[in-house]
């Protein structure tokens, strides 16, 4: 019997689409990934999904060796914020 999965919404900022359209198809595949496993509720290997310090408003979820997934999960949708490297995941340590 197949698994059934619970899938949550997504919502992508604009600034979501500007980043990810930066990136090569190749780097995109791994995003990719990344946010289906988000919508799905499951983690990939590697993903280490953390909330932002300090005020944990905004999680982050890696992507690759360098980039970070900005999101936010409430009520059961997932807000995509932005794609950042992860020398830069600092200026979503506080709310906005």
């Amino acid at each position: 019997m197949a698994r059934a999965y619970r899938f949550f919404g997504a919502q992508f900022s604009p600034q979501w689409a500007k980043s990810y359209a930066s990136f090569q198809p190749a780097d995109q595949k791994g995003i990719d990934k990344v946010v289906m496993a988000l919508l799905k509720g499951e983690t990939t290997p590697g993903m280490r999904i953390k909330p932002i310090e300090p005020e944990k408003y905004f999680d982050e979820a890696r992507a690759n060796d360098g980039d970070r997934v900005v999101f936010r999960i409430a009520e059961d949708t997932v807000y995509f914020v932005d794609i950042v490297a992860h020398d830069d995941i600092e200026r979503y340590g506080r709310k906005r």
